[in-house]
């Protein structure tokens, strides 16, 4: 099933055969509740339409709006984009579950990151600022980490938040 547009449209060049196949996707993309037949329809309607008024998109679809092999293909490819909407739409809580998992090993190497290293002056001095605003004794910052400073501090502002 992967390999149909290699199989599709091949009196076409391969710039037409591209231009196309864009084409062909937006269409399916535009109009997601159509069936694959509704589609090759629509899209020839359109076609039809564009070549009256004598502003066609794609010149060379002229020829072909009335071949059989041409709405056959355009029917397979319909057939191709709706198959690949369901597969994406299978695998989407697998991808929404891995993008997960990589947020929480993200914010679990960033923590491991943070225990290696010294507070920041501006941690430190906001540290400061923020016990003596709250009454809090103040604990030893000279072995602290950033990760131990970060922790201080939200626990002093969930503790306001909460009172």
């Amino acid at each position: 099933m992967q390999n149909i547009k290699n199989s599709l449209f091949l009196y076409l060049t391969p710039r037409q055969k591209s231009q196309i196949l864009g084409t062909l996707k937006s269409y399916s993309k535009k109009f997601p509740t159509f069936s694959s037949e509704e589609l090759a329809f629509k899209f020839l309607e359109d076609e039809k339409y564009y070549l009256d008024i004598e502003n066609p998109h794609f010149e060379f679809v002229g020829e072909y709006l009335d071949d059989d092999k041409f709405l056959r293909d355009l029917k397979s490819f319909f057939n191709f984009c709706e198959y690949e909407k369901k597969q994406k739409e299978l695998i989407q809580p697998y991808l929404d579950q891995q993008k997960e998992l990589s947020k929480i090993q993200r914010k679990k190497a960033q923590e491991y990151k943070m225990s290696k290293l010294k507070p920041t002056k501006k941690q430190l001095f906001y540290y400061d600022k923020i016990t003596k605003a709250h009454g809090i004794e103040k604990k030893d910052v000279s072995t602290a980490s950033r990760l131990d400073v970060r922790n201080w501090i939200m626990e002093i502002l969930e503790e306001n938040e909460n009172n």
